[in-house]
């Protein structure tokens, strides 16, 4: 998962920098565990009492001292997420702080809290961004999915009061079998309101500090997922020309890493995540443990315990010695696949595995493309063959 993939193409320069001298420039805090929803498929959210097992929520005032260190290493960018994270109680204070200085500040959102009053303070307030995630176009989703009768209107309110006070709106979708039906609906929403948005059809099956297993039973069939994906690409390129050109530089760059493997079979070896968490880019929970990314679990470090600085060293060493699968390294559709330590490792169990369910996705996604791009060039000879 690229932590890093919205951002503008400038600021893209400055995490390539970043990267090369391991400069912390992106970082998350997940401020609460605590959800106002209980999503099927989500690694992240725990009830109260799961929470109160495992400690204490970190209070403004302890984060606001993390954050001058933060700064003091480079951070600049800072989504605040959670669980909920407008459940947070010091959250105005943590946000106003962070704010002055000098942070450029993003939010994750379900949407179902935010209402006239928080509408109004982030308009006063203005993040970079506030992302906005829909599970559903209807509330049959929300109720099935997340378990939260009438979400979806509470969701589709939200969005509409930050987009009346001109606060930058974008949203997220998860795929899952029991919203996959509304994925059309959502589309068309977002297209009429003119919105950025981002959708997902796989689910990674982590589970974090949830005391319950994934529900695998949520997410779609790596090839259903990978038929999804391509549709999604269809509705992104309007016009049928870019579409199969979008195709077609998928379909040269898998090619071209055949040849690759096939002249190079040296190459076929472990080799280290490309990925930019644990490089420029972190998160820490709501306890404060900083971790790579969301999903992995480890390496971890306690930065109220370490410091900012000697956790983040500490990650840096641990990312290091993760390697993916030696099949990955060399495999012509590395360019369509998610693969990461933390996709192997929920896949697998372990982070150096292949995942299956990754290798069906791209297989399925790339028979796809070039049987758009022939079905193309059948239509071509068809036009340029003589009349009888």
């Amino acid at each position: 998962m690229n932590p890093i993939e919205d951002f503008e193409r400038s600021e893209q320069a400055l995490f390539r920098m970043a990267d090369a001298k391991r400069i912390p420039l992106n970082g998350s805090i997940e401020v609460t565990p605590l959800c106002t929803m209980d999503c099927d498929m989500c690694y992240v959210r725990l009830s109260r009492e799961e929470m109160e097992a495992r400690g204490r929520l970190r209070t403004a005032e302890e984060w606001l001292s993390v954050a001058q260190e933060m700064r003091d290493a480079g951070v600049l960018f800072l989504l605040l997420t959670g669980g909920e994270p407008l459940l947070y109680p010091g959250f105005r204070e943590l946000y106003l702080g962070l704010r002055k200085m000098g942070f450029i500040l993003m939010l994750n959102t379900n949407g179902t809290l935010l209402d006239e009053e928080w509408a109004d303070f982030f308009a006063q307030n203005p993040p970079r961004r506030v992302n906005v995630t829909l599970y559903g176009a209807s509330d049959k989703a929300y109720r099935e999915l997340c378990h939260l009768p009438g979400g979806y209107a509470r969701t589709v309110r939200a969005i509409e009061l930050l987009r009346q006070r001109g606060v930058h709106v974008k949203l997220s979708y998860t795929m899952t079998v029991k919203n996959a039906e509304d994925l059309s609906a959502f589309l068309d929403y977002c297209k009429e309101r003119d919105l950025v948005y981002g959708i997902d059809p796989r689910i990674m099956p982590a589970t974090r500090e949830r005391s319950r297993g994934f529900d695998f039973s949520s997410r779609l069939p790596a090839e259903e997922a990978a038929q999804t994906a391509h549709e999604i690409h269809r509705r992104y390129y309007p016009e049928r020309e870019d579409f199969l050109a979008y195709c077609a530089r998928q379909i040269a760059e898998v090619d071209a890493r055949a040849r690759f493997a096939e002249e190079h079979p040296e190459a076929r070896k472990p080799e280290r995540n490309t990925c930019k968490a644990g490089r420029c880019s972190f998160t820490l929970n709501w306890q404060g443990h900083m971790r790579p990314c969301v999903i992995l679990r480890s390496p971890e470090a306690d930065v109220f315990a370490l410091g900012f600085a000697a956790a983040w060293r500490q990650i840096q060493d641990g990312m290091e010695a993760l390697l993916i699968h030696a099949d990955c390294a060399v495999c012509p559709r590395r360019g369509l696949c998610d693969i990461c330590p933390a996709s192997a490792l929920y896949e697998t169990g372990r982070q150096d595995g292949k995942p299956d369910y990754a290798c069906r996705y791209t297989l399925e996604l790339e028979r796809l493309m070039r049987e758009e791009l022939a079905a193309a060039d059948g239509e071509c000879a068809q036009e340029d063959s003589p009349g009888l």
